[in-house]
């Protein structure tokens, strides 16, 4: 099995190389730094932009799955979050459908919700309420991956993570909130 990683050199995508080079035959990582560190055995690494979809459509050739953690982390100028955050996504689904990818891991964010009041008991069903342009760029992508399920049939797996500091400072400073997984019959 190979697997694409976006986003490989950032603090997520780091933390998944080595699990994620144990699970595949080959890793190919990408990210826009000229280098990453120590590579698996197993593992490639290809600086590329994600916002050039020629660049993607090459990088997901002969990929089963894509671990897309590749984006700007926070916010940032409108500019860039259409260029690293938006247009990304959709090459990324695009050529992952072009290819026959399997199955994408998407790293969203709470912040896809975030204007919800924090009372307010937020689930899988609540909409999208983005409190910036990356939480918008985040429900730009959620419902992506939900339109190339419903047309194409693409997987998707989509975690809008909450937090992603290395100790939680309290309970609600930890964990992932799985918010859509659409299976397929395997």
């Amino acid at each position: 099995m190979k697997i694409v990683l976006t986003g490989a050199a950032g603090h997520l995508g780091g933390i998944c190389r080595a699990p994620l080079a144990q699970m595949c035959d080959e890793l190919v990582s990408t990210d826009l730094r000229d280098e990453i560190g120590d590579l698996a055995a197993n593992e490639t690494y290809v600086k590329a932009d994600i916002g050039d979809f020629d660049a993607m459509l090459s990088l997901l050739e002969g990929a089963d799955q894509v671990v897309h953690f590749g984006s700007i982390p926070d916010e940032a100028p409108w500019e860039e979050i259409l260029h690293s955050n938006i247009l990304s996504a959709y090459n990324i689904w695009e050529s992952a459908y072009r290819h026959g990818v399997k199955r994408i891991v998407f790293a969203s964010s709470i912040h896809a919700v975030g204007m919800h009041p924090k009372q307010q008991f937020i689930d899988t069903e609540v909409p999208h309420r983005p409190d910036t342009y990356y939480g918008l760029a985040k429900c730009f992508t959620e419902d992506l991956a939900s339109l190339y399920w419903d047309k194409r049939g693409l997987e998707t797996v989509a975690m809008r993570i909450y937090s992603a500091s290395g100790k939680p400072g309290n309970r609600g400073e930890s964990g992932v909130e799985m918010i859509r997984k659409r299976s397929v019959k395997n």
